[in-house]
């Protein structure tokens, strides 16, 4: 596995109610994108930050936020590190209280959504970029989020079997 990172960023999410899913879109600088099928509580924490909504209590991540922070930790970066069998895989890079780097085992879409509450930089693998476009060649990735919408409401919620949460 290559040790080169590609800088992403949340672009969107779009929500195709008739396959009840939802994908959160990631983009990197020059236009590389990776697109993943996530849960619905996941995209509600995602959306919560990205439309800097307020709730009453805190959610699941505003909790590990408090509960990292609390402990003398902190979120350094996230990493998306491999694609499976279309399932993604991340890396949260943490530095703990003692000062030492430490990497957990997370979802992406937990991943990011605590990375969008503690400012973290997002990061996939060169390799997994260039896997996910070579596995979604049938369309490529639009730069827009008009493009991207033309293209989700274009797909049957079959398209999306191949990927799991």
């Amino acid at each position: 596995m290559s040790d080169r990172y590609v800088r992403m960023q949340v672009f969107d999410l779009a929500v195709d109610e008739a396959a009840e899913s939802v994908l959160l879109v990631l983009q990197g600088e020059a236009g590389e994108s990776l697109v993943m099928a996530i849960g619905l509580p996941e995209a509600t924490a995602i959306a919560k930050e990205l439309q800097e909504a307020e709730f009453p209590r805190p959610l699941t991540h505003d909790l590990m936020r408090d509960i990292v922070a609390e402990l003398g930790a902190a979120l350094l970066r996230v990493e998306v590190v491999a694609l499976r069998d279309g399932t993604y895989f991340a890396e949260l890079v943490m530095r703990d209280a003692s000062g030492q780097e430490r990497r957990i085992d997370s979802r992406p879409s937990d991943a990011v959504a605590l990375a969008l509450r503690t400012d973290a930089a997002i990061f996939a693998n060169e390799q997994v970029v260039t896997q996910a476009e070579s596995e979604a060649q049938e369309f490529p990735p639009p730069t827009d989020k008009e493009g991207w919408k033309k293209i989700l409401e274009d797909m049957d919620p079959e398209d999306f079997g191949k990927y799991k949460m």
